[in-house]
């Protein structure tokens, strides 16, 4: 990946298009559902509320900032907190672009600022990716209870995810499942050849006591999140438990991954006000929950992501001699 200064002003376009497409979308639905309503509930969000909001969603991105870390040392990446923190917050800038921009942008620092190639990288970028759909999964479990008609795709989507880290830990099996899988095809040596090297690498990620590790972070980051839309519904007059709140969230973000739309726009958005509308939630605070949640969440990362990335920028301008720790 090369990360030019054309690159980034693309990818900021984007995000700026992506922003403005976000806030029309929501105007027009308020205006549909009513400015007097909406307002009713926009007046209930105290600098307080929004304030612990705001601290819950950091303490998401500082939980998975850490696997991060945690990961690229078990890698044997040697990469300090603070830069490591850094990189992965930065990321965030560009979580609203297509092609995962933002994520390969934390392995360009890497191989920027300390040489590590993408070859030592890209098994992170899996890892994190799948720690997350991991512990949005389990949390799904824990508050499917309360949905018991949707427990059927919970238990579905656990099993592959069992299968799925099952198979990156035991990467003879993988890389097995892969020549299979080139034998089939038949093209593109290359791409399947840096796959097997990949699985090969992540299997020390998926061991049990990393992946246990990670699995807490993850799922303790999330569950922050959760925390929150329990606490905003709460705060706008519904009644809603927290294992409802926590399926509600938790689900509404795999929903929104599976539709491989950046930031899962849309897809998160429609499927958390649908579920707020089966547990007897009105339509006006099921909008103003979804557009408020989103926004200290999504946005907020966004935004920190774009605070962030100018001083990531600076910091690996002076590259280091080699991999070592900033």
């Amino acid at each position: 990946m090369r990360f030019t200064s054309r690159t980034a002003r693309r990818a900021e376009v984007f995000v700026v298009a992506t922003l403005i497409a976000f806030a029309a979308v929501t105007v027009a639905a308020g205006l549909v559902l009513g400015w007097d309503g909406v307002r009713r509930h926009l007046v209930r969000l105290d600098p307080a509320l929004l304030s612990g909001l705001l601290a819950l969603s950091a303490v998401n991105y500082l939980a998975r900032a850490e696997r991060w870390h945690l990961f690229g040392r078990r890698l044997g990446i040697r990469i300090s907190h603070r830069r490591s923190a850094l990189y992965y917050i930065a990321g965030f800038a560009l979580t609203t672009t297509p092609g995962k921009i933002g994520e390969a942008l934390r392995l360009w620092f890497m191989e920027r600022g300390h040489g590590y190639r993408y070859e030592r990288t890209v098994p992170l970028l899996i890892a994190d990716r799948v720690g997350d759909l991991n512990a949005l999964i389990l949390l799904c479990v824990f508050g499917s209870t309360a949905f018991l008609g949707y427990f059927w795709i919970v238990g579905g989507v656990l099993a592959v995810m069992v299968a799925t880290s099952f198979l990156l830990a035991s990467s003879r099996r993988a890389r097995r499942l892969i020549l299979i899988a080139y034998g089939v095809v038949g093209r593109w040596p290359r791409l399947f050849a840096g796959a097997r090297t990949a699985v090969r690498r992540n299997a020390t990620l998926f061991r049990p006591g990393p992946l246990v590790a990670a699995t807490a972070l993850g799922g303790a980051g999330w569950l922050a999140e959760c925390l929150a839309l329990y606490w905003l519904v709460g705060a706008f007059g519904a009644d809603l438990s927290l294992r409802q709140a926590t399926f509600i969230f938790s689900f509404s973000m795999l929903a929104g991954a599976a539709t491989m739309i950046p930031g899962g726009l849309g897809g998160a958005e429609a499927t958390m006000i649908a579920l707020f509308l089966t547990t007897g939630v009105d339509a006006e605070t099921a909008f103003v929950t979804t557009a408020v949640i989103r926004g200290t969440t999504l946005w907020f990362a966004t935004a920190l992501g774009f605070c962030a990335l100018p001083v990531a920028l600076r910091a690996v301008r002076a590259p280091a001699p080699g991999p070592v720790a900033a």
